[in-house]
């Protein structure tokens, strides 16, 4: 293997995108950000309030993951608390979540907090949360079912063999717990409840205070649904005196049921877009993302300067369009990123975003970059906004832009246009 295929595979795997979070903290390559982050401000309140609930809402690829993960090891600093992180997708299909999921998920992380004591409480305890939560299989005696005509039962009855009389058949019935598809509806919740606060209340004594991070449902685009496990789940959660940090979807805050959602938790904290063209502490964020990342003298400064530009502010676009621009440059046989390679990042970008856009959302786009107003009220403004194609900064100044890569595409969309020149 050449040296320089080796070191351009080095640089590549600094800026993986589909990457751990985990990874990213463990390595040395978190950057935190110039002012309070969200882990920061969220830490500090649940230092104060450790059974508080808390919603950390923003669109994908903002870093809530991360600023998880970093609230985590903040909060597990403290002696008296216990900061738990939990994908919720990786317990439930997020497309077949019910009102209880996050209780039973609360309660399949304490029931392992106390995995090892042998009592016999509390081995009953973890029992009903695990049939809460995974479901549990009875057997049953059901007697023979015997087709016989009402005239003659009586009768074949005097003729049947005792044995035949007395036959019977085992019949096994599966109660599917509420983390399974289509769950089974007569599941003993209180009973479950009960044996999830002993077991809190013991696991309490050995660990403090206990904070679920639960993270993942910003995939979920049901937001009723959402609005359901806030009011139940979350409430029955903290009821127990256990903090919550649930990340949310951007829709959520833009529906009908944002009141609902906000009257419901304690605390929301946005993890916006950061606006890199206006604010020069978000800018020099950005750019100690890629120099902690890339090796010295790798990347040229005018390069940095456009690929920051062209993230619009949004992580996971930052990181992509550098690994792109990077796999620009091997191809290209340069041994540094130049500008060149970041144009054509950004144009493979622009074109992946312009993908599946509406002519509706076409026209909304074309407004807002011809009289710089929009207020997201339609389907299409919050699909726009849900999507990065539109893009919300709140500091310094609350302002809505058309995402950079995707502004210079917009008069080549309008039809009879090849966008394929």
């Amino acid at each position: 293997m050449s040296n320089r295929l080796q070191f351009f595979r080095q640089q590549m795997a600094a800026f993986e995108g589909s990457g751990d979070p985990r990874a990213t903290i463990e390595s040395g390559c978190y950057v935190n950000q110039g002012k309070k982050s969200a882990s920061e401000i969220i830490s500090h309140r649940l230092a104060l309030r450790p059974s508080s609930t808390h919603l950390l809402i923003g669109g994908i690829g903002s870093g809530k993951t991360t600023e998880l993960l970093v609230m985590r090891d903040s909060l597990n600093e403290l002696e008296d608390i216990y900061a738990h992180y939990v994908d919720v997708s990786l317990y439930t299909d997020l497309s077949e979540i019910v009102v209880g999921t996050l209780t039973a998920i609360t309660g399949i992380v304490i029931a392992e907090l106390v995995k090892d004591m042998k009592e016999q409480s509390v081995k009953k305890a973890k029992e009903s949360i695990h049939k809460y939560a995974f479901g549990y299989s009875e057997r049953k005696i059901s007697p023979s079912r015997l087709d016989l005509d009402l005239e003659r039962l009586v009768e074949n009855l005097t003729k049947m063999p005792k044995t035949l009389m007395n036959r019977s058949t085992e019949v096994v019935i599966n109660h599917k717990g509420i983390l399974n598809p289509n769950p089974t509806n007569n599941i003993d919740v209180p009973e479950y409840l009960q044996s999830l606060n002993q077991l809190n209340n013991i696991a309490k004594k050995k660990y403090g205070k206990f904070i679920m991070l639960l993270d993942g449902l910003d995939r979920l685009d049901n937001v009723q649904v959402f609005s359901q496990l806030v009011t139940s789940d979350l409430k029955t959660i903290s009821s127990m005196d256990i903090g919550v940090v649930l990340v949310a979807p951007l829709i959520a805050t833009l529906g009908s049921y944002r009141d609902t959602i906000e009257q419901s938790v304690n605390y929301l904290i946005y993890q916006h877009c950061f606006d890199v063209d206006k604010d020069p502490d978000a800018f020099t964020f950005f750019e100690n993302i890629i120099k902690v990342r890339a090796a010295d003298g790798f990347m040229e400064q005018s390069a940095i300067k456009s690929l920051i530009h062209y993230s619009g502010g949004v992580m996971r676009d930052l990181i992509n369009l550098t690994q792109a621009s990077i796999e620009e440059a091997y191809l290209l046989d340069s041994d540094r990123i130049q500008e060149k390679h970041v144009e054509a990042a950004v144009d493979s970008l622009g074109r992946a975003k312009l993908l599946g856009i509406s002519d509706k959302e076409i026209e909304i786009i074309e407004h807002l970059l011809r009289e710089g107003k929009f207020i997201p009220r339609t389907d299409e403004d919050i699909r726009l906004l849900v999507t990065n194609r539109i893009l919300e900064y709140r500091y310094p100044v609350r302002r809505y832009v058309v995402h950079p890569t995707l502004e210079p595409l917009i008069p080549q969309s309008k039809v009879g246009s090849n966008l394929n020149d």
